[in-house]
């Protein structure tokens, strides 16, 4: 699909952030992106008010653009679990088969706790909620994931330990079979919709049928807001001039290559084909209708091959509710018939109706201010949504009807959106608002301590965010074959000579070590530092050819493959983020000594804009987490992945992803991430940097209990703990 900046990302972008299926950009201002390999899995983008730009799906916060997280449930971003961690720990036997309420979704946790809910607390975002529905790739942003998941419970989440939790009081997995791979979702009697419409089966049906791309008829793109448009077998996007010929767009005549904007009398051909703009690869692999219980209360999944992350996605995670859908697409107004009808056009593979249930699915719940129709943000979790002034705040109320799960303290959740960071550090200091997490920086760090007799408390640590270098290889640029007459190796040699002057023990030394003085460099792609299988990965990569500056081996590179200097590489970041300037900056001044002309395109839409390669050589932004996850990565990297705007192609860590999602032994595991790894780095597909350092601030004098976890939803994932002073 091709894609381009202006109002064009099917990609799991999100604003500032990308999102990846476990994994989302992240930006540290807020909106990250989001690994995301399966839009609703758990790619989450952006990072709150650190985020600066990277990207949920999906899709990174700070400069990193999230779209991402996989279809629900899948790693999402916003938004990144990023696989990072995992040492095994969900390899599987046969004692787990035929457990109801088992650990096919994470531990059992059992009855919670009732609360009493009181008081009010104010927590600041540096980006706003843009869609109710998460589990499209263009809204799989951290910004609507945290919402969400404040308005929504679901079949799982992770604990403070980061151990997947079952919160078996909305629902079970059972594992029926391991071969083939059958597991059966099941929810629980007298969960409902805050409309008080019981969640049942055909709920699970609409969450697995929109984002496994099992039902889309393909030719399409999908525009910034989710709708869709008619493309040629070549990818192309189709415009219908004033003539009324449909014809390939083309920048300059039908297009502003500047701003993208379609000249007056021109409009892009709309698709009427099924196309849903969700992407899961999880549930790509359940093509078979899962069975519906007799009670319809559960379905039965059974996969055409083993995925070993299984447990990170499941068919309920917030996704719009069936029978909504049913009445926004098929006009049936009593709740039972319309998700009835939901489910017998998915049964039936009913094209038509399929069409208008997609159209509503990618854009019927996006807003940026509180829908006149109260079905558009049902809630089903701790809170619901009582009021959102356009882009600015929230009022979350806790849902009196709300049962099963964790039960919320705080009575009602002030969201304000403070997009600049300095803004927001100030705002509490005038306890304006009582938590947030800035952009972590060695002055707002120093500021924010200087609040101490406020009440004003600092958490510190590791983000699960990771800051990376990435080069376009097939956008007729310096480091694609294409430039030099399709020498592929010419073009190698150009981008390994840029990776030799990429100065990233000085990066770390001058702007994340005064902030958290036990940082390194990351050499790892999928690894988190200090996880259980780093230092073999990292041993066995190739990153150690990279660990120093190499200034004379950059140009002997340059001049061996008979490549002119200097060369120009247009560099694509955040803007107004100035951790981000002074990581181009550093980059910038030790490449020019080799021959390299690294070219400023800073942009405040960066994340959009990662999906058109054609005006950038070089990016580089950060990944976040939504769950901790063995395959997660492949979106990333994988030839048409969903967070590979590059062009990358490497028929060989194709293979060793589809092996890995059928992976079970951890210590092949390891072995096969190794390989995957060598070869991003043998092929030149560019370099990690750093793990995001983190700060979360809060005044304890107005709550407590603020503990956060490095994965989304960081702050949020124990807000049932928050108390208000």
């Amino acid at each position: 699909m091709k894609r381009r900046s202006h109002s064009r990302t099917a990609a799991a972008l999100i604003t500032a952030a990308l999102v990846v299926s476990a994994c989302t950009s992240d930006d540290d201002s807020g909106d990250d992106e989001v690994e995301t390999s399966d839009v609703a899995d758990d790619d989450t983008e952006g990072e709150g008010d650190d985020a600066d730009g990277d990207d949920t799906d999906t899709t990174e916060a700070e400069g990193d653009d999230t779209d991402t997280t996989e279809g629900e449930g899948d790693d999402t971003d916003t938004t990144e679990a990023e696989g990072d961690d995992t040492d095994g720990d969900m390899a599987m036997d046969d004692s787990m088969v035929g457990v109801e309420g088992g650990s096919g979704c994470g531990i059992p946790h059992g009855p919670y706790e009732s609360a009493e809910a009181s008081g009010e607390v104010r927590v600041a975002w540096n980006d706003p909620l843009l869609s109710f529905n998460q589990n499209t790739t263009h809204a799989n942003a951290t910004a609507n994931a945290n919402v969400a998941y404040l308005m929504h419970s679901g079949f799982s989440y992770y604990d403070g330990d980061l151990n997947l939790v079952n919160n078996d009081q909305f629902g079970t997995c059972t594992i029926e079979s391991l071969e083939p791979l059958t597991v059966t979702y099941r929810i629980n009697e007298g969960v409902a919709f805050s409309d008080g419409t019981p969640i049942t089966a055909h709920d699970l049906i609409l969450g697995w049928g929109a984002v496994s791309g099992n039902f889309n008829e393909g030719g399409v793109a999908f525009l910034e807001d989710g709708s869709a448009i008619q493309t040629d077998e070549e990818g192309n996007w189709l415009v219908l001039t004033p003539e009324g010929d449909i014809v390939p767009e083309e920048a300059g005549v039908h297009y502003d290559p500047e701003t993208f904007e379609l000249f007056e009398g021109f409009e892009y051909v709309p698709a009427e084909s099924v196309n849903f703009d969700a992407a899961s690869e999880q549930f790509e692999l359940v093509t078979q209708f899962p069975e519906i219980s007799e009670d319809g209360q559960a379905i039965t999944m059974v996969y055409d091959s083993f995925y070993v992350d299984y447990q990170n996605g499941t068919p309920f995670l917030g996704n719009p509710a069936a029978h909504v859908v049913g009445r926004l697409a098929l006009g049936i107004e009593d709740p039972t018939e319309a998700k009835q009808a939901v489910v017998d056009a998915f049964q039936n593979n009913d094209g038509e109706a399929l069409a208008q249930i997609a159209t509503v699915f990618n854009t019927a719940f996006d807003w940026d201010s509180l829908p006149d129709d109260e079905g558009i943000y049902l809630s089903t979790g701790m809170y619901t949504l009582e009021a959102y002034e356009e882009r600015a705040e929230m009022t979350l109320v806790a849902n009196p009807d709300y049962t099963w799960g964790p039960q919320p303290k705080v009575e009602t959740i002030i969201y304000r959106i403070i997009g600049d960071p300095t803004a927001a550090v100030q705002a509490l200091a005038n306890e304006e608002i009582d938590v947030m997490q800035p952009q972590a920086t060695v002055d707002s760090v120093a500021e924010l301590e200087g609040y101490a007799d406020r009440g004003v408390e600092l958490a510190f640590g590791d983000t699960a965010v990771y800051e990376h270098v990435d080069f376009a290889v097939a956008n007729g640029g310096p480091f694609d074959p294409a430039a030099y007459g399709g020498d592929e190796a010419t073009a190698l040699a150009v981008r390994q000579a840029l990776m030799k002057t990429l100065p990233r023990a000085e990066i770390v030394e001058r702007l994340i070590a005064p902030i958290n003085p036990e940082a390194e460099v990351r050499d790892s792609f999928t690894q988190t530092p200090g996880a259980p299988w780093y230092d073999g990965i990292v041993a066995g990569n190739g990153t150690a050819d990279y660990a120093e500056v190499d200034i004379e081996g950059a140009i002997a590179l340059l001049e061996e493959a008979g490549v002119e200097t200097p060369v120009d590489v247009r560099v694509h970041f955040a803007d107004n983020n100035p951790r981000r300037a002074s990581e181009y900056e550093l980059m910038a001044a030790s490449a020019a000594e080799a021959g390299f002309n690294l070219i400023d395109g800073r942009s405040p839409t960066w994340g959009s804009e990662l999906s058109n390669p054609s005006i950038y050589d070089m990016a580089f932004f950060g990944w976040q987490s939504t769950a901790v996850a063995v395959a997660d990565t492949e979106a990333n990297f994988v030839t048409g992945g969903a967070n590979n705007f590059y062009g990358y192609a490497n028929a060989d860590v194709d293979a060793l992803y589809e092996e890995l999602k059928g992976t079970t032994d951890p210590a092949r595991q390891e072995e096969i991430l190794t390989e995957v790894e060598a070869l991003l780095v043998e092929t030149g597909f560019g370099l990690p940097l750093f793990q995001h350092p983190g700060v979360t601030a809060f005044n304890s004098n107005y709550v407590t209990n603020v503990d956060p976890i490095a994965i989304s939803p960081t702050i949020f994932w124990n807000v049932w703990d928050w108390e208000a002073a």
